[in-house]
């Protein structure tokens, strides 16, 4: 307290983060008081996560100071966080699923008994004080790995709540709940919020911002451009402040009328007992935007026959409905499915570029029932010499290539297939810009082939540099589609954020 002046309990002075090469952070001056829902907001790398990572102690700042009740404070590490009552809930959780939720709320802090060993009724019941006294509703015994999703984090709530946290770090926090959950999260964190604790919550959501936080700080491009209270600020208002920028973006040539005599196809998508669709015209690419949780991947996964996800799609190819069980079948009539996580979904890490680039097409490039390998290499060989791929040789390990020679190997793969409609998932996540720019040119000359393109991508930019249409997706549903050339930034946020596009 100065000058009989209570401090806020969160305040940041100048904070900076470089890494080589990069400023994320710049700058930034913020506070926050106890009893407050404070969110940040920004782009794609507008700096909230570098600054969240600075206050949870997961990074260190390369200048400036954070204060705690107006006394600097040291974060060196997490562990140095969390005993000045800052906790973190990562979108990502980091549970043991075999443990029950009162062993995970308590992981290596376990009472213990006269012998060492684990007070099992002592621990259950500092576990039920614990969800009784902030309304958590769980089963202290129910092993973790059985409990769903929202469950699952309660139980990371519940495990910040038990480090006596007063600053409550939430990332995404409702990236992958249901409508219901979501209301059930917002009425526990008023209720921490009512007992005096600061809830910093970081989002891509704009409504859900709205409706819960008292007041707002916007990134931009590694700094803070403004804290504004919640009430009176609107959807467009915030929009505004987060892109600070015309969206006036340069496009690639391309008819987006389709080529001539090319294939149609017409999608509906069923998701959560809701219904929508989508037209795509061969020769034309088809931007798809929404934010975390929106359901992009979902829709992707299903049109590229994966049944794993809660989600399905009729399709129509030139007025003939497809059966598709499964990605064979869905390759067999010309779709495919290019995934977003390359390392985990796409790249067989053990096998040559070779291998890599036919494993889709095996089938169309036997000799009778056999392989033949001197087949496999000229058509792989032609296929990555036009995508201009950079490598030593062919018979290299894929795990020696550049994330954008990797990209190209799995969009050779694709092609080799001869698709009809080729969907993208982030085709160009983790590559560089020179690379981006190859990939942005080889779906354009693809489409030119007549080829129905479908790209989905978390930076509004590339669609509207590299797509004829764009599609919006808000809670697994499409609410909104314009032509590129009278899109902008703005009006793409604002759909995907579930407001009216004029």
């Amino acid at each position: 307290m100065m000058d009989g002046v209570q401090a806020p309990l969160l305040t940041v002075k100048g904070l900076s983060k470089r890494f080589p090469g990069v400023v994320a952070l710049a700058g930034v001056d913020l506070s926050a008081d106890a009893g407050e829902v404070h969110a940040l907001v920004g782009a794609n790398g507008a700096g909230k996560s570098t600054l969240m990572n600075l206050i949870s102690g997961a990074q260190s700042p390369s200048d400036g100071e954070i204060f705690i009740d107006g006394k600097a404070a040291r974060l060196g590490d997490p562990a140095a966080a969390q005993d000045l009552g800052i906790a973190t809930v990562y979108q990502e959780f980091s549970l043991v699923p075999q443990l029950s939720v009162a062993r995970n709320i308590f992981l290596g802090r376990e009472p213990k008994g006269a012998l060492g060993l684990i007070d099992r009724n002592r621990l259950l019941a500092d576990t039920r004080a614990l969800l009784d006294r902030f309304s958590l509703k769980l089963n202290a015994e129910a092993e973790v790995g059985g409990l769903s999703v929202a469950e699952q984090q309660l139980v990371e709530i519940a495990r910040a709540l038990s480090l006596r946290a007063r600053i409550l770090v939430l990332d995404e926090p409702t990236a992958v709940l249901s409508l219901a959950e979501q209301d059930n999260l917002f009425a526990i964190i008023r209720r921490l919020k009512s007992q005096g604790m600061l809830v910093l919550y970081v989002s891509h959501h704009l409504r859900e911002v709205l409706a819960i936080a008292d007041r707002v700080s916007v990134l931009r491009d590694g700094r803070k451009v403004a804290t504004r209270d919640v009430k009176g600020l609107t959807l467009p208002e915030l929009v505004e402040l987060m892109i600070g920028r015309s969206g006036a973006y340069t496009r690639m040539a391309g008819s987006g009328d389709g080529a001539m005599d090319a294939s149609s196809f017409r999608i509906t998508y069923h998701a959560d007992g809701k219904e929508s669709g989508l037209a795509v015209q061969g020769g034309e690419i088809v931007g798809l935007a929404g934010l975390v949780g929106s359901g992009r991947t979902t829709f992707a996964r299903a049109l590229g026959g994966s049944r794993r996800d809660s989600a399905a799609v009729e399709i129509e190819h030139d007025g003939r409905r497809l059966d598709i069980a499964s990605p064979a079948e869905a390759i067999s009539h010309g779709i495919v499915y290019l995934t977003e996580d390359r390392k985990r979904d796409g790249l067989f890490s053990g096998l040559d570029i070779i291998a890599n680039a036919t494993a889709a097409a095996l089938p169309a490039l036997r000799r009778g029932p056999f392989r033949d390998a001197r087949q496999e290499r000229k058509r792989a060989g032609d296929m990555l010499e036009r995508l201009q791929l950079v490598a030593a040789s062919l018979d290299a390990p894929i795990v020696k290539l550049s994330g954008g020679n990797q990209q190209k190997v799995l969009i050779a793969r694709a092609l080799l297939t001869a698709p009809k409609m080729l969907v993208c998932d982030e085709p160009t996540r983790g590559v560089d810009v020179g690379a981006k720019a190859e990939i942005h040119q080889m779906l354009r000359r693809l489409a030119s082939t007549g080829v129905a393109i479908i790209v989905i991508s978390s930076e509004i930019e590339e669609l509207l540099a590299v797509a004829d249409r764009i599609g919006v997706m808000h809670q697994r549903r499409f609410v909104a589609e314009m032509p590129a050339e009278a899109a902008d930034e703005a009006k793409i946020l604002l759909a995907a954020s579930g407001g009216t596009v004029g």
